[in-house]
């Protein structure tokens, strides 16, 4: 049988007195994997340089069964979740990532999609604060 395809069915006795009549016909659709995600978000979060928030609608299709998303970091597998929002935390701060999601269930690995996200930078830091009387203030950022 097909995945994802609706089937129909109907059956009859037969014996050597003949045909009975026919059952009513029934139908079911088999299961699939999950379709495509869409709308990836990725952003980082204002208060933070080494963190992404990552965002995504489930696929339409379901498949039909109970479905889960793999996140994968720089096509490294990261986590597992049934929540449609991750954060990813302890990254490098002004640094691209690659995130990809995927949604899976016993079937299989459904359609994934793929998205760029970039870290905040650090925000810097005064290493020196010099004041010349009455109008110069000279700051040295690192």
């Amino acid at each position: 049988l097909e995945q994802g395809t609706r089937y129909f069915i109907w059956v009859a006795a037969n014996s050597s007195d003949g045909q009975g009549s026919y059952s009513i016909r029934v139908s079911q659709t088999t299961f699939s994997v999950p379709g495509c995600l869409t709308n990836l978000i990725i952003s980082p979060p204002p208060e933070s340089c080494d963190e992404l928030n990552i965002s995504w609608t489930a696929p339409a299709n379901t498949g039909g069964l109970p479905f889960y998303y793999y996140l994968f970091l720089n096509e490294y597998p990261l986590l597992v979740s049934n929540n449609q929002l991750s954060i990813l935390g302890n990254l490098t701060a002004n640094t691209e990532y690659r995130v990809t999601v995927a949604a899976f269930n016993e079937l299989g690995e459904g359609g994934n999609v793929t998205g760029i996200g970039l870290t905040r930078p650090e925000a810097p830091s005064i290493s020196s604060l010099t004041a010349t009387l009455p109008y110069q203030l000279n700051i040295t950022l690192t």
